[in-house]
């Protein structure tokens, strides 16, 4: 489970990442921008508001970093490598409320492709309950929630044949998501 000296550590060290990071004109697919710091946590009470206005409850774990960051401050890049394609812009990690409507709409997203999730994740071993809620707080990375409030499980969902479970719980996740070396 998620601890403050966790939480303290993680966002040191991503922050000191992002403030030397280069942009890799190489790359496909969304980057964080040289100084992209995280956003202040929430108060217990916005939390409680988050979850109420989704209708969900959410992991301790994920209560816990809501509560010591709220997001990126600066949106992520993609430069489409050699493509020649002109950059585009996306937000980075999630904030609320700035950021509630994309939060909607990839929540429908999974919502309409919930039978097929369960099958590509059931062939892969990994049961999703049916009463299971899917929050996305990163791309196409999803928290799931569920009437255990001990576990917190993130998915990586492109769509519903390409799901995967990509973390056994939030800080795993995070760390292989934001604080291993590159390629």
């Amino acid at each position: 489970m998620l601890n403050s000296d966790f939480l303290d550590e993680f966002k040191r060290t991503t922050e000191a990442k992002w403030s030397t990071v280069s942009l890799d004109p190489m790359i496909y697919g969304f980057q964080f921008q040289p100084g992209t710091r995280w956003n202040p946590g929430l108060s217990d009470e916005v939390v409680a508001e988050y979850e109420n206005l989704l209708g969900v409850r959410f992991p301790h774990d994920f209560k816990l970093f809501l509560k010591a960051m709220n997001g990126t401050d600066i949106p992520t890049l993609n430069i489409y490598g050699s493509s020649g394609d002109p950059p585009c812009q996306s937000v980075g990690v999630y904030s609320y409320p700035r950021d509630i409507e994309i939060i909607k709409r990839g929540i429908e997203y999974v919502s309409e492709s919930r039978a097929e999730l369960r099958i590509t994740l059931a062939d892969q071993g990994f049961d999703l309950p049916a009463e299971a809620s899917l929050v996305p707080i990163f791309a196409h990375r999803y928290v799931m929630c569920t009437s255990n409030p001990n576990t917190s499980v993130v998915l990586s969902i492109l769509d519903r044949q390409d799901a995967i479970v990509y973390g056994d719980s939030l800080k795993e996740y995070l760390v292989c998501e934001f604080l291993r070396d590159s390629p």
